[in-house]
C-alpha cells in the first residue's frame, strides 16, 4: 500500500470504530436477540470490508470471480471474526454472550459443568487461534493467486510459515494484548490522581479509539496488509483528535456515567462470616454475626442422598477410602460419621428466633434429585415464611419449584459465567458474579426493576465498582468494610475505566 492508500485505510478504520461505538449504544438500548444478530452482521461486514480493502491494495489486484476463492475468503473471514470474539470484539462480545437465548435448564447445565466447558473451550480456542496465526497470510495469498485452488493456497501458506515467523506473530499478538491492558490501566491510574471531568471523558475517548485502532492495525499486519510509514499530516491529526473527542462526548451521555447510583447497596453477609471470625455455614457463625443486624445472611445448603438438607458449601466431602464424594451421593449417616455438619432445619429455626433474614443458596450438581426444589419448599414452608427469607441458586428449574410451592417467596438466579439472555427468566432477583458482571448486564437485568446483587465483593475495588455500576446489594465476607465504605462518584469513577478491559481483552 502506498502512503495515500494507507492514510485512507486509517480514515476508514476510524469510521469503523465510530460505527462500533454507535452500534454498542444501540444495543444497550434495544436488547433483543434479533437486533444483536443484525448489529453483529453489520460489524462483520464492516470489519471484513476494511480488511478486504487493505488486502487488495497490498496485492494490487481484486479477487477473481470464481466461486471457490470467494467462498474461501468468506469462510476465512468468519474464522477470523470468531477468533476475535473471546478478545472482546471491540466491545461486542458482551452483547453476543448476553444475547444468546438459552432456557433456564440449559443455563443450569452450563453453569454446573462450567469447569469442563471452560477448559475445553480454552483448549479448542488456543488450537484454532494458533492455526489462525500460523496461516494468517492465507487471505492475502488467495487474492494474489491466479489459480482457482484455495486449498492448495492454504497448504502453501501453512508450509511457508516457519516456527520463527510464527513465534514472531505470536509475540506481536501478546504485545498487543499487553499494550491495550497497559493503556487502559495507565489511563485509569492517571484519573485516580486527577478527578477532572474533562480528563475522565477524554481518557474514555482515548480508550475507545486507541484500543480498537491498535488491535485493528496489529491484525492487519498479521494478515499481511502492508501499511506505509509517513509523518502524520495536520488533517490526519485533527481527524484522530476529533475521534477521541467524539468518543469522549459519546461516553458522557451514557447512562452508566451520566446517572450515578444514589443509594447504598444492601449488605449481605457471605456464609454468615465477617472478617473470618467464624466457620462458614454454621449455627455458631449465625449466632455470632446476627447480632450486627445486617439485612441478610447468605448461606449454602446441600441435599443428601436420603433427602436431608445440611449446611454446606462445597459439593463434595472427603470420605476415607473413597476420596471426595458428592454430598448428594452420601447418606446423612455416612456424612455425620466423618464430618460435623449443621442441619438446615436447626439453622433456620435459630435464624427465625434471632429474627435474622436469610438468603439460602440451594446448591446443585449433575446428580441433584429432580424434585429437590419441591421437597425443600414443602419440608420448610412454615419456617421459611416467618421472616422475609429468600432462596437463590444456579438451578433455575429448582427455583421455579420453590416458587410454585411458596408463591410469596422471592427467588433469585445465581450466575457464575454470566452467559445467556437471563433477563427474561421468571425470578425476583439476580446474584451476579462480580468479576464477569459488566455495565450492560447489570443495567439490562436492573431495568426490569428487580434487585441485582453481586458476589463475592471483598476488596474495596470490587465494592466500589459494583456500587458505581448500580448493584442493589453485595454479598461479602467483609461486611464491616462495606458498611463503612463511602463512594465518591467523581473521585472513584476512574474504576469505571477498568470496565474497558472486558471490551478489548
Amino acid at each position: 500500500m502506498g502512503k495515500n492508500e494507507t492514510k485512507l485505510y486509517y480514515y476508514l478504520t476510524g469510521v469503523f470504530i465510530c460505527l462500533a461505538l454507535v452500534l454498542r449504544r444501540f444495543l444497550s438500548t434495544y436488547q433483543s436477540f434479533t437486533i444483536v444478530v443484525f448489529c453483529t452482521l453489520v460489524m462483520f461486514l464492516g470489519l471484513m470490508a476494511l480488511f478486504y480493502y487493505g488486502l487488495t491494495s497490498t496485492a494490487h489486484k481484486r479477487v477473481n470471480k470464481h466461486l471457490s476463492p470467494i467462498v474461501a475468503i468468506l469462510v476465512s473471514s468468519v474464522y477470523l471474526f470468531g477468533l476475535l470474539i473471546p478478545l472482546g470484539l471491540f466491545g461486542f462480545s458482551n452483547f453476543l454472550k448476553f444475547g444468546v437465548p438459552i432456557s433456564g435448564a440449559q443455563f443450569t447445565w452450563i453453569t454446573v459443568n462450567r469447569y469442563a466447558i471452560a477448559i475445553t473451550a480454552i483448549v479448542v480456542y488456543f488450537v484454532f487461534a494458533c492455526f489462525g496465526i500460523w496461516a494468517s497470510h492465507y487471505l492475502l495469498n488467495v487474492i494474489r493467486s491466479n489459480q482457482n485452488q484455495p486449498l492448495q493456497v492454504l497448504k502453501r501458506t501453512v508450509k511457508a510459515t516457519t516456527l520463527k515467523s510464527f513465534s514472531r506473530k505470536l509475540a506481536i499478538v501478546l504485545s498487543m494484548l499487553v499494550g491495550v491492558c497497559l493503556l487502559i490501566v495507565g489511563l485509569a491510574w492517571i484519573n485516580q490522581y486527577d478527578s477532572n471531568t474533562v480528563m475522565f471523558f477524554l481518557s474514555k475517548g482515548m480508550i475507545d479509539i486507541l484500543a480498537p485502532f491498535a488491535e485493528i492495525v496489529i491484525i492487519s499486519r498479521l494478515l499481511g496488509i502492508e501499511l506505509a510509514s509517513f509523518s502524520p499530516t495536520p488533517l490526519l491529526t485533527m481527524y484522530a483528535l476529533g475521534l477521541v473527542i467524539f468518543a469522549g462526548l459519546f461516553a458522557a451521555v451514557s447512562p452508566v456515567y451520566a446517572n450515578p447510583p444514589m443509594t447504598k447497596p444492601t449488605i449481605i453477609v457471605h456464609r454468615g462470616v465477617i472478617n473470618q471470625n467464624a466457620v462458614g455455614n454454621t449455627i455458631a457463625s449465625l449466632k455470632r454475626n446476627s447480632q450486627y443486624h445486617f439485612p441478610f445472611i447468605e448461606m449454602d445448603i446441600q441435599e443428601t442422598k436420603n433427602h436431608q438438607f445440611i449446611c454446606a458449601h462445597d459439593n463434595d466431602l472427603r470420605i476415607p477410602k473413597k476420596g471426595n464424594v458428592e454430598i448428594d451421593q452420601l447418606s446423612l449417616k455416612t456424612i455425620k460419621r466423618y464430618h460435623h455438619v449443621d442441619m438446615f432445619g436447626d439453622y433456620l429455626r435459630i435464624a427465625n428466633k434471632l429474627k435474622q433474614p436469610l438468603i439460602i443458596e440451594l446448591k446443585v450438581t449433575n446428580h441433584s434429585d429432580q424434585q429437590m426444589g419441591t421437597r425443600f419448599a414443602k419440608q420448610f414452608k412454615p419456617q421459611l415464611t416467618v421472616l422475609p427469607h429468600r432462596v437463590h441458586s444456579i438451578g433455575y428449574p429448582f427455583l421455579r419449584q420453590v416458587k410454585r410451592q411458596i408463591p410469596g417467596m422471592d427467588i433469585g438466579l445465581v450466575t457464575m459465567l454470566n452467559f445467556g439472555n437471563i433477563g427474561h427468566y421468571h425470578v425476583d432477583f439476580y446474584t451476579l458474579q462480580h468479576l464477569t458482571a459488566n455495565p450492560f448486564l447489570i443495567s439490562s437485568v436492573g431495568e426490569t426493576g428487580r434487585p441485582v446483587y453481586s458476589w463475592t465483593d471483598d476488596s474495596k475495588l470490587s465494592m466500589v465498582r459494583m456500587e458505581m455500576l448500580g448493584t442493589t446489594g453485595q454479598v461479602t465476607d467483609q461486611a464491616f468494610r462495606l458498611q463503612h465504605l463511602r463512594v465518591n462518584y467523581r473521585r472513584d469513577r476512574w474504576i469505571l475505566l477498568l470496565n474497558s478491559l472486558q471490551n478489548y481483552l
